[in-house]
Formats: structure tokens, sequence, C-alpha cells
């Protein structure tokens, strides 16, 4: 499939009344289904939560075995610092189209665009360009692109989603997106205006690994719903 097309896509409905959608985009070498644990994990179907799990358009060599993978444009891993800026904005337009269906069932500000990983470098520049304001982004082992102003309208983000909140997650022994990659991101999106809730997990470049009261917290907040409360570590470090 091209990216110019639409996505293909999985969704968990919610148990009851439809409150809120979060669009999940996978790692590189994943699948949607990778995601949907997650959201299970935190039972947001039960707290009227719609997830939506695209599946990455484009295959791409892996590292480890040279077999094809999915992944949302090329990237080699070994340098996170370089980006397919051409790869990365054209999958911006069919996921931009996958918004605008769910909004029109929820709402814009209703949405939350999560992603893992490249995923997660994806959620954040389509969340930051997009035209109509969303509910937020949570960002788990995120790399900051070489130069983000450039991916965005006026090199900043959209009117609509200024001070957009965004919630960072990210492991302190992670090999592939070492942790100073989410801080650098941290920190240049709260110097933009944006609130920010950072939280360090200790462990390595798994997706949403060890996240437990902390991203519920931030749903409920940016939703305005009741995602049941996961006991875990001590509250998340806000930055604003």
């Amino acid at each position: 499939m091209s990216t110019m097309d639409r996505l293909e896509y999985e969704a968990i409905d919610p148990a009851g009344p439809h409150r809120g959608t979060v669009v999940w985009l996978h790692g590189i070498g994943q699948a949607p289904g990778d995601l949907a644990v997650v959201t299970g994990r935190f039972r947001l179907a039960e707290a009227g939560v719609r997830g939506v799990f695209p599946s990455a358009p484009v295959a791409a060599p892996s590292l480890l075995t040279g077999l094809s993978v999915p992944c949302w444009f090329p990237q080699n891993l070994l340098a996170i610092d370089q980006i397919d800026v051409e790869g990365l904005l054209a999958v911006h337009r069919p996921l931009a189209t996958l918004l605008k269906a769910e909004a029109e069932r929820i709402g814009a500000g209703r949405i939350v665009l999560a992603g893992f990983s490249q995923g997660a470098t994806v959620a954040l520049t389509l969340a930051l360009a997009y035209p109509e304001r969303l509910a937020g982004a949570a960002l788990y082992a995120p790399f900051l692109p070489p130069d983000l102003p450039a991916l965005l309208p006026a090199g900043r983000p959209s009117a609509a989603n200024s001070g957009l909140p965004v919630w960072i997650g990210h492991g302190a022994r992670d090999w592939v997106v070492p942790e100073r990659n989410g801080a650098r991101l941290r920190d240049l999106l709260t110097g933009w205006g944006h609130p920010v809730t950072w939280q360090r997990y200790p462990g390595g470049h798994q997706p949403f690994a060890g996240v437990r009261a902390s991203l519920p917290a931030y749903l409920n907040d940016v939703l305005d719903i009741r995602v049941p409360q996961i006991p875990g570590p001590g509250p998340a470090a806000r930055a604003s």
C-alpha cells in the first residue's frame, strides 16, 4: 500500500459510551498488536476510549536480519539523527486522513496521538502540524528530528496545537534511542510553552515498558475521563 493511500488499521471499540480515542503508532519492525497490548493493560476500553492501531505502510531492511520490516519511513537506527524528511512528511498525509475520520466520530479535541520510537516521532510531528486542536500526544522513546522546526508550518507548532500537552516516557537503559533524546525533546517543547509530563523508567527499548499510573493520569486529564489508576512508581515530573 502506498503512503498516498488510506492506511490499514485495527481498532478496539470502547465497552460503553465513546469518550475519547487514542491513535497508536508502533515502532520499526512491530505490528499494531504490540500496542494493543498496552491499551489492554490500562483497561482503556472500559474507560470509553477507542484504540486505533494503524499499520506502517513502508518496508525497509532490518539492520539485524536484513529482512524487510514495517516502518513509517526508512530509518537507520544507528543514525537516528538522520531523518528521511520526505518520507516522514509523506506518511503524515494518510495519517491525517485517518485522524479526520476519527474526528468525525468524536471530535479532534478528544483524540490523543501516541507512539513508540519511530512511531513517537511521527506522532509528535503530525500532532504539532495538525490544523485542528487535538487532546494531546503521548510518546515513549521518541527521538528528536535534527531540525524539528523545519518540519512544521512556519517553523512552529500550528496555531491550533500551540501549547498541546505532551506526555513523554523513556527508558534509562535504552540503547537504541538514548534517554538524552527524549530529554532534549522535553526541553524543546517546554521552551515552546507546551506542558510536558516527563517520566523516566529503568528499562530499555520496549513499547511503554514499566508505565503504570503516569499515563492513565495523563489521559484522564487531557480526555476528561476516568481510566482506572494502576499503582506504580512515584508521580511523574511535570515541566511547564
